[in-house]
């Protein structure tokens, strides 16, 4: 099928254009009769409403910046503790949703020279400044968020839909696509669709900038195919260890409706996107966000 092909060699070059490739896998959709798969497909060309939660690898983390001030020095693009806040600000302040369409990320990620920032509200400030040093104030505050962690949500989508695309075309064969309707009725093209894009075992997708290079899986409930994973990407045995003992002390506590880890797996998380800020994990900082991210959601909710 000539427009699987084009869907494939748009999916498989990373200059591919993404969003070209979506919105051929909507025609595709409509050509093998299953209209209904392209919800996905629409909200990532779209965008994420804000009443929908986002998938788990449009997830990630971000850090908190502003200018401080004493009586006689200014101290510019100082990182601002947030230990002190409620989870739900700590989370407003370190957690990015992306909802963005799949076009504007791409654009976001071009951005290599320079850092996504949004302000934070003046109000926000005397709370924040509770853990700062006394006579100690905020002048300007802003969360910041890096291109590559961006890249990696973009990989992610790319490399699901090729998956896909990929079943698809190994099911399909060489066919003329005046045919394809009728030889789509002999597949089961929606567990292939849900298998590939939300599947049991999420596809863990690792990359020196923009290049992929490791692809693992997690299985759900599997701490050893976990602990794998963790380890071929050169997470410790000292801090996988760690995360065994924060997903023990998280049981009964993990929010399965909204996908969401328990307050030990999260300080985990936290504790080595510092390391991968700080290099203390040899990771590019993007890769680490998009690693950890995907395989605690497969591991839990996949």
């Amino acid at each position: 099928m000539k427009l699987l092909d084009e869907i494939i060699d748009l999916l498989s070059d990373q200059k591919g254009s993404l969003t070209d490739a979506l919105l051929k896998t909507k025609v595709v959709m409509h050509k093998i009769g299953h209209t209904e798969l392209t919800e996905w497909v629409n909200d990532e060309l779209n965008g994420y409403p804000l009443d929908k939660e986002v998938p788990p690898y449009r997830v990630i983390p971000s850090r908190l910046y502003g200018n401080l001030r004493d009586v006689g020095y200014m101290y510019n693009n100082h990182a601002i503790p947030t230990g002190h806040l409620s989870q739900k600000m700590h989370d407003y302040f370190n957690v990015n949703k992306m909802r963005e369409s799949v076009a504007v990320l791409e654009e976001y990620a071009s951005k290599t020279d320079m850092h996504l920032t949004s302000p934070v509200p003046p109000e926000y400030y005397k709370k924040l400044g509770e853990a700062l040093a006394k006579g100690i104030w905020i002048d300007r505050a802003w969360i910041q968020t890096e291109p590559t962690q961006v890249m990696s949500a973009i990989v992610e989508v790319r490399s699901r839909l090729l998956d896909f695309a990929l079943g698809l075309q190994d099911q399909l064969g060489d066919i003329d696509e005046s045919e394809v309707k009728n030889a789509a009725k002999s597949i089961d093209a929606t567990k292939m669709f849900h298998n590939a894009v939300f599947g049991d075992n999420t596809t863990i997708v690792m990359g020196d900038g923009n290049r992929t290079t490791v692809r693992n899986s997690v299985k759900k409930g599997d701490f050893e195919s976990l602990a794998a994973v963790l380890k071929h990407s050169g997470v410790t045995e000292e801090d996988i260890g760690y995360l065994q003992i924060a997903i023990q002390e998280d049981e009964g506590q993990v929010d399965t409706e909204n996908e969401q880890t328990g307050p030990a797996v999260k300080r985990w998380l936290s504790n080595m996107m510092d390391k991968a800020i700080n290099t203390a994990w040899n990771i590019e900082l993007g890769v680490a966000a998009g690693l950890l991210t995907n395989a605690l959601q497969a591991y839990y909710f996949r």
